[in-house]
C-alpha cells in the first residue's frame, strides 16, 4: 500500500513552521490552524514593552514567556500584566481545543492606539484614558482524537 505525501509550499513559511510540517507532515492526525485574539489593554504601554511584545513575533510562546520573565529580575507589575496578555489567549486555547503548550507559537502581534478622545465631542473637558488594542495571532498544532476501538462483544 503506498501512502501519498502531499507536498507543502514551506518557502514563504518562518523557519519554526518548516520545523513542525517536516516533522507532522506523514500523520494524517495533526493540522496546523490559526487563532486571532483583540484584546483591549487597558493600561499604558512603555516603549520597551512595545519592543519586547514585537520581538516575541514567529516564536515559539514558552519562549516568549522566558524573555518576559528575564525581562525584569524583580517581579513587577509589568511583567505581570505582560504574562496576563499572553497567558489569557492561551488558556482559552487549552480550554476549548485541548492544545498542548508546547505546540503554540505566535505567530503576529500588532499593536494599535486608540485615539485619546472622540473627534466628534467638541467639549474638550473630558479627560480619556489611552488604552491600546493588540492583535495576537497564535499559530498551533491540533491532534484529532483517536478513535476507540470497538469491543467484539
Amino acid at each position: 500500500m503506498k501512502r501519498e505525501i502531499k507536498k507543502m509550499n514551506t518557502k514563504s513559511l518562518p523557519k519554526s513552521r518548516k520545523l513542525v510540517n517536516k516533522r507532522y507532515k506523514l500523520d494524517s492526525n495533526i493540522t496546523t490552524k490559526t487563532k486571532t485574539f483583540y484584546i483591549k489593554y487597558e493600561k499604558e504601554l512603555s516603549v520597551v514593552e512595545k519592543i519586547l511584545l514585537s520581538t516575541f513575533q514567529q516564536k515559539y510562546l514558552y519562549h516568549a514567556i522566558d524573555d518576559i520573565l528575564s525581562f525584569s529580575k524583580s517581579k513587577s507589575v509589568k511583567q505581570d500584566n505582560l504574562l496576563t496578555l499572553l497567558y489569557s489567549p492561551v488558556l482559552s486555547l487549552q480550554n476549548n481545543f485541548a492544545i498542548d503548550f508546547f505546540d503554540i507559537w505566535i505567530d503576529e502581534i500588532y499593536i494599535s492606539r486608540a485615539p485619546k478622545q472622540n473627534k466628534f465631542l467638541a467639549n474638550d473637558n473630558s479627560i480619556l484614558e489611552p488604552f491600546s488594542y493588540i492583535t495576537l495571532k497564535l499559530f498551533y498544532t491540533y491532534k484529532s482524537p483517536k478513535k476507540k476501538p470497538e469491543s467484539f462483544w
